[in-house]
């Protein structure tokens, strides 16, 4: 039975299909309930890691930035004294902080792997939802170069103390999910606030796969206008850098000797390079974006015509391509029009390696619970979670509603099994902090999944599985191009805009806050943010009408009483079940 059209079709799955749907596992995750199929699942469930697999490198990456538990013990020179990681003038970073360095990443995708793979796992067995849960884009960027810090300087707190802030935010997290306050405080969102929430994040995952970072780079960075049309080879980009007034003088550093500038001995501080960049001129041709182009296109076509694992398909194709060696559109080796692409050859031909998490785990330093900048990061890391976490689960939840009718309870906005769910990325959030990498959230990219059929929690144990793959090969899993999988973003995200037709856009106090959190979501590359917004406006809105309506009836300019004007302006969540109807 195909899932979406509803027409029956011979397949040679069928019988093993059947068979587990009449299981205790098929029963137990309702696929025949859900509509669903155990390959559809499974199919499901690869889409949804391949778009996600990136997280292995772009999280080790970035936490790499923070030293993690390196310490200036760790250098080969000036051991032991401030700042040796940064290395000698002239010389780049200490030789032994940078060993320590790349050990300590190896430990972070390892851990990576496992703290996804076990909340995945706990996701598809607990909740019984399509979703997958990995370290979270937003939170990652805060957890590394805000409370920690370049190398930890600069930061509010160590990376052994984030690490330990982490872990307590998350049981504080689980507290609030058992307790059931997320699921009042969906009640409490407005209905074109959520709805909005799951159209910003399609435009989101939009965004993200046409830039360079985890796209088709298809959109770069432009000093005047944010950002512009890209696309263009390696040898036509202007590398962009962060630098505070501070460090302008570092970076500047000259003297000038008979009317010449000349650089003197000291180092650059430039910090963490951007992984954007500005085109100076030949947009447009570069090879790896129109190879991802091509597999977009691919996608759009054979979903058009109902070809099953029409996006997996599409990923697979562009990714072999790319791992072809000699041609401008490679992935790997010297010709690579992203750079590393000599490192990314040397490790894909290991092939094989061994999973090993002992340098980050349970690294945590207590000592900074009196001070006030460790509970700063602490809440930071709450309500960001909290708000993005809770949104995104409801998105999906909504996306799902599309194909499955009835799965959201249109008046208390609640799913099946949302404690559960609630309650394990919580529960995500204590286990990362256990391997020492940044908080878990629910990941966006689950929408691919859920558009390739997936509908139970197979679809979650199926993501799992991959990343146990993962675990011992991650060589091959890490070489998977971001044109491969931008396409599917951008796919998945003009699915998505689909829930905006249920906002009532002629009523201006719905309008304008939707409008606001679709369009700070991508623009502030958050969801709390776009939240935020979309909240804060719909009250204040609120607010000034029910003032306004009620000065009105209190001064007899109203067809309506006091009583009347406040009844009508009773949130939904406050009715009851039988005065809703009437209403």
């Amino acid at each position: 039975m195909d899932a979406e059209q509803g027409v029956v079709s011979q397949s040679i799955w069928d019988p093993l299909n059947q068979k587990v749907a009449k299981s205790w596992i098929g029963r137990y995750f309702e696929v025949n309930q859900r509509k669903s199929s155990f390959t559809t699942e499974f199919r499901a469930g690869t889409v949804t890691f391949l778009t996600m697999a990136y997280i292995l490198a772009v999280e080790a990456g970035m936490l790499r930035d923070t030293g993690g538990p390196c310490t200036v013990d760790d250098c080969m020179f000036n051991k032991g004294q401030p700042f040796c990681m940064f290395g000698e003038p002239g010389k780049g970073f200490d030789p032994g902080y940078t060993a320590c360095l790349e050990e300590v990443k190896r430990s972070f995708i390892s851990a990576t792997a496992i703290s996804s793979l076990v909340a995945c796992f706990l996701m598809g067995v607990m909740a019984n939802m399509p979703l997958a849960l990995a370290p979270g884009m937003g939170v990652n960027a805060f957890f590394t170069y805000t409370a920690v810090g370049f190398f930890g300087s600069g930061g509010m707190i160590s990376y052994k103390q984030a690490v330990a802030a982490a872990f307590i935010e998350g049981w504080l997290f689980l507290f609030i999910a058992i307790m059931g306050i997320r699921g009042h405080v969906i009640r409490l969102v407005p209905r074109a606030v959520m709805l909005a929430t799951s159209g910003g994040i399609g435009l989101f995952l939009a965004f993200i796969g046409l830039q360079a970072a985890e796209g088709i780079a298809l959109i770069t960075a432009d000093p005047a206008t944010l950002v512009t049309l890209g696309g263009c080879p390696i040898n036509e980009r202007a590398e962009m850098y962060a630098l505070t007034p501070e460090q302008v003088p570092g970076v500047c550093a000259c003297t000038i000797y008979n009317g010449t500038a000349v650089p003197t001995a000291a180092s650059p501080v430039l910090g963490p390079k951007s992984s954007s960049y500005m085109c100076t001129g030949k947009r447009m041709q570069s090879a790896t974006t129109w190879l991802g182009i091509c597999g977009g296109f691919m996608m759009v076509l054979l979903m058009g015509r109902d070809f099953r694992g029409a996006i997996l398909i599409g990923i697979v194709f562009v990714t072999v391509v790319s791992w072809i060696p000699g041609h401008e559109a490679t992935y790997l080796g010297t010709t690579s029009q992203i750079p590393g692409g000599e490192e990314r050859m040397d490790y894909f031909r290991q092939v094989v390696s061994l999973p090993n998490v002992a340098r980050t785990t349970l690294v945590w330093d207590w000592s900074a619970f009196n001070k006030a900048d460790l509970w700063a990061a602490l809440l930071t890391f709450l309500y960001l979670n909290f708000l993005d976490t809770t949104g995104t689960l409801f998105s999906m939840a909504t996306f799902m509603n599309r194909s499955l009718p009835g799965f959201i309870n249109e008046r208390t906005k609640e799913f099946p099994r949302q404690t559960a769910a609630f309650c394990v990325d919580a529960i995500a959030i204590i286990i990362s902090a256990m391997v020492g990498i940044s908080p878990m959230t629910v990941y966006i990219e689950s929408a691919t999944g859920i558009r390739e059929g997936g509908r139970t929690g197979l679809t979650a144990l199926t993501v799992s599985f991959w990343f146990f793959v993962a675990l011992f090969f991650t060589p091959i899993i890490a070489s998977i191009p971001p044109f491969a999988t931008g396409p599917a973003l951008v796919l998945v995200g003009a699915l998505m805009i689909e829930n905006l037709l249920d906002i009532n856009w002629a009523d201006v106090n719905q309008a304008i806050p939707a409008f606001l959190t679709i369009a700070l979501i991508p623009m502030t590359y958050s969801i709390a943010y776009g939240i935020i917004a979309g909240l804060g406006t719909y009250i204040g809105l609120y607010l000034c009408f029910l003032i306004y309506d009620l000065t009105l009836a209190a001064l007899g300019w109203s067809d309506r009483t006091v009583k009347e004007v406040l009844a009508d302006a009773t949130p939904d969540a406050f009715i009851s079940e039988e005065d809703l109807h009437m209403h």
